[in-house]
């Protein structure tokens, strides 16, 4: 699958997570010491899942790419972007560690809030000792004795006790704001059963659903954004954990450093560009 020059580089994405998972839990079982490296080594994991998640399912194809689950395929590559974004919030460089405490309690607070919400439609029972020990009264405590909530405003306050895992997140500056948003907004159609979602989830050409947006370059796009992420993760991690990375050779620390880049995707994403401002008739000439 692929065409005009541009081809759907699972080969680096497997390289990627055979080097990866090397200083992730899937191998490695060299503890953290600190939160942020705790946090940042479970992040780092589930990117990489993921990753090979979807080289598995490119692999289970390649008999019959009629098969392709490629919906899935996209939403894995909407859930590496959503995990990029908690793992740079949660590694942020320069905050103190009463912030990073801080970010951790947010996240704690919005699981205490969701699961006794599941719980509840769930019809378990709220009353019950278990219930109980998800109660986190001392997070509340702890948000509201640091400097960076009595420094708040109170629209801000309300926000931070809302139980939202965020709060002044910076970008990623990994892409554009503009082009995150479209490609975040690309692959998290694929989750839906609407018409962007069901014109290219697989190869099956319908009658009825029908997008410029096809299976090939949902693919492309989807690994392109996976890997770049998971690298752009695994670099900053290598960082972060410095023992870790000089397990890995430096061929192989290299290769994650330049699968980091977005020049692959961007000149695809110009040649998309460039096909589709071309007149009718400008299209059929170069068909010809």
């Amino acid at each position: 699958m692929g065409k005009e020059g541009f081809y759907i580089r699972t080969d680096k994405l497997e390289d990627l997570y055979n080097i990866g998972k090397k200083v992730s839990l899937i191998l490695s079982d060299v503890c953290p010491t600190t939160l942020r490296a705790a946090q940042a080594e479970k992040i780092s994991e589930k990117v990489l899942l993921h990753c090979n998640s979807i080289i598995k399912l490119f692999d289970m194809a390649q008999e019959d790419y009629s098969e392709l689950d490629i919906a899935l395929i996209a939403s894995a590559a909407r859930n590496i972007m959503d995990s990029g974004n908690v793992y740079f919030y949660v590694t942020e460089r320069g905050i103190s560690e009463e912030e990073v405490q801080f970010r951790y309690n947010l996240q704690i607070m919005n699981y205490e809030k969701n699961v006794k919400d599941i719980f509840r439609k769930l019809k378990f029972p709220m009353d019950s000792y278990k219930m109980r020990l998800l109660d986190h009264d001392f997070v509340i405590k702890e948000i509201k004795e640091t400097s960076i909530y009595s420094e708040a405003d109170e629209n801000e306050k309300k926000r931070i006790l809302s139980g939202k895992p965020f709060f002044r997140r910076k970008s990623t500056g990994i892409f554009s704001l503009e082009t995150e948003s479209a490609i975040f907004n690309i692959l998290s159609n694929s989750i839906h059963s609407f018409y962007i979602g069901l014109s290219n989830n697989s190869i099956n050409r319908s009658l009825v659903f029908n997008s410029y947006i096809d299976p090939v370059m949902l693919c492309i796009i989807s690994v392109e954004t996976a890997m770049i992420y998971t690298a752009n993760i695994l670099y900053d991690y290598l960082q972060l954990r410095k023992q870790l990375g000089r397990t890995l050779a430096r061929e192989e620390r290299e290769q994650i450093k330049a699968l980091r880049s977005t020049e692959f995707l961007e000149a695809y994403l110009k040649e998309q560009r460039d096909r589709f401002g071309r007149g009718f008739l400008q299209v059929n000439r170069n068909i010809q």
